[in-house]
């Protein structure tokens, strides 16, 4: 019974990751604003538009506004904001107008920015989509398990070398290699991070205090994409009290900025002011899009490898 049992928690493994991501996209923003606005974990900030991009046309357009504000440090941040724009000709999201926003603390240290509502609205119909999709998922996956729980102890010899000659148990070795191999890759050269890390980075640019540090150091490495390089800075800064703190970060630089960025001598870099051992590079934290990107290609790996796998399953035992 080994290939059957290595087989069966694979693909159990498989189908609770991704009911996981299905109910945390669902639920766990909205539920969370409102459960957090009873808890006065809110706090509401006025922001000024510096760009509009329009995500997708229609009578109610996506927008992804370019917003600054000051952190609860006083420095000022660049942060991106999608809306659903349901009055556009109230001209609500123009450049240079403000919007009020809040930040949701209790999220740290995912994203906490939202345009803030005096009321927290809950779309019916959105919530019974997700109910929805959550029912099929899930009465799908069962009716695939029980079923196939029912063939393979009817006959778990057969099944078990049916298993054991299939390439079902292989495919889902090498998903689960290949998400593992992907994951410690990216967080590797710095574009995916750890959970600590993403706290840190979180606490940095929420409560953390602008500054301008004097480049000590760089290093040059090889070409991260085309022409781009991933240089990593030694910088020295004085926190406001005047103590003198020394730092490092990398930084992704497209070949031709490398130059003049270090001719400048300078970067823009956001400290902790209760720890100023702790900094990083300004543009890093701010700079999300690439990251996000790489986050989503990550997702679409293990999406396209799940399938594989459990087509595979079903062709198998079925």
């Amino acid at each position: 019974m080994t290939y059957t049992i290595l087989t069966l928690t694979i693909i159990g493994i498989v189908l609770l990751f991704w009911l996981n991501n299905l109910i945390k996209n669902c639920f766990s923003r909205s539920f969370c604003i409102l459960k957090n606005r009873k808890r006065k974990s809110i706090e509401t900030k006025e922001a000024s538009i510096i760009s509009v991009k329009t995500i997708k046309k229609g009578k109610k357009p996506l927008l992804e506004l370019l917003v600054l504000f000051e952190n609860f440090s006083g420095s000022h941040i660049h942060r991106k904001i999608r809306v659903w724009d349901s009055k556009p000709h109230l001209q609500r999201f123009e450049q240079d107008k403000s919007i009020p926003i809040g930040l949701n603390i209790a999220r740290k240290p995912k994203d906490p920015i939202f345009l803030s509502q005096e009321v927290c609205r809950f779309s019916f119909v959105f919530v019974l989509i997700c109910l929805l999709k959550i029912l099929v998922y899930v009465v799908g996956s069962y009716i695939l398990i029980s079923v196939a729980l029912e063939k393979i102890f009817s006959s778990p010899e057969k099944y078990e070398f049916v298993l054991r000659t299939s390439q079902t148990w292989q495919i889902g070795l090498i998903l689960i290699g290949v998400s593992v191999l992907l994951y410690l890759l990216l967080q590797r050269i710095g574009v995916l991070v750890n959970g600590k890390t993403n706290e840190q980075n979180w606490n940095l640019l929420y409560y953390g205090v602008g500054t301008t540090a004097n480049i000590i150091d760089y290093k040059n490495t090889e070409p991260f994409i085309k022409n781009d390089k991933t240089i990593q800075f030694s910088y020295a800064f004085k926190t406001s009290l005047g103590k003198r703190f020394e730092g490092f970060d990398k930084k992704i630089i497209d070949g031709a900025d490398v130059d003049s960025l270090l001719e400048s001598d300078l970067l823009d870099i956001m400290y902790l002011p209760n720890n100023p051992e702790v900094s990083r590079i300004k543009e890093n934290l701010e700079s999300q899009d690439f990251i996000h990107f790489l986050n989503r290609l990550f997702m679409i790996v293990v999406f396209i490898f799940s399938v594989v796998f459990v087509f595979s399953f079903y062709k198998t035992v079925f």
